[in-house]
């Protein structure tokens, strides 16, 4: 699924550095949803996400955990509670790698996983979010995580192709990635279902069947666009 492209030695540098800017990457796309244990005390559920948050930032910081981030109150089924997008195409070790959740292993959730193909520029976002983390923590400020992010709107289409064709270059969307093979999914830069509607108006009856879901994640993936041409 991954374009893999070598520069021949003959090409242009111009006609080089295109290629490599349009090559895509292998990621691992985890869907955390509800899971079984729904019992736990106040104390208990504040021990699990203090755990949840803290493993989140140790594998931010390895390399591994890319992006992250809930869900919000519009989606297609009340159980989605999260997003992790992992530096891995490999099923065997992004299964490891999410498994390693206190949340996951108390039961708190279960997971999803789904293969993402993009040439969207996710290890430079994560390393433009810590550097800013850092900055905060080195001028003595400390930021909550509600602080940090923003709504987004994530537009899941059927027909991946189809969809490539309407969404490729469309100034609202963010990333734009294929989703095990088939299907498109894409961050589209609104705060909610209705303005994403809004601003996909001129191309929505060209996606075919898809549905939006609302997000919020780390204001930085709205520079995703300017991280590319970096």
């Amino acid at each position: 699924m991954s374009a893999l492209l070598a520069a021949c030695g003959s090409a242009p540098p111009a006609a080089a550095g295109a290629a490599a800017a349009a090559a895509e990457r292998d990621y691992t796309l985890v869907y955390l949803v509800t899971g079984s244990r729904t019992d736990l005390s106040q104390k208990e559920s504040n021990k699990v996400f203090a755990g949840h948050f803290a493993n989140m930032e140790r594998l931010a910081r390895e390399g591994h955990l890319l992006v992250a981030g809930p869900f919000g109150k519009q989606k297609s089924d009340p159980k989605l509670r999260g997003i992790f997008v992992l530096a891995t195409g490999d099923r065997g070790r992004a299964r490891e790698l999410a498994q390693s959740d206190p949340g996951v292993q108390a039961g708190v959730f279960e997971l999803e996983f789904h293969a993402l193909a993009t040439n969207a520029p996710l290890p430079r976002l994560l390393a433009k979010e810590l550097a800013d983390r850092d900055a905060e923590r080195a001028a003595g400020r400390t930021t909550q995580p509600a602080e940090r992010i923003r709504g987004y709107v994530l537009l899941i289409a059927a027909d991946g192709e189809r969809a490539f064709a309407a969404l490729r270059g469309h100034p609202a969307v963010l990333l734009l990635g294929r989703l095990d093979a088939g299907q498109a999914f894409a961050v589209v830069d609104a705060a909610d279902r209705a303005a994403a509607e809004r601003a996909l108006d001129g191309v929505r009856a060209r996606l075919g069947e898809h549905r939006l879901e609302e997000w919020a994640a780390t204001r930085n993936v709205a520079l995703l666009p300017q991280l590319a041409d970096a």
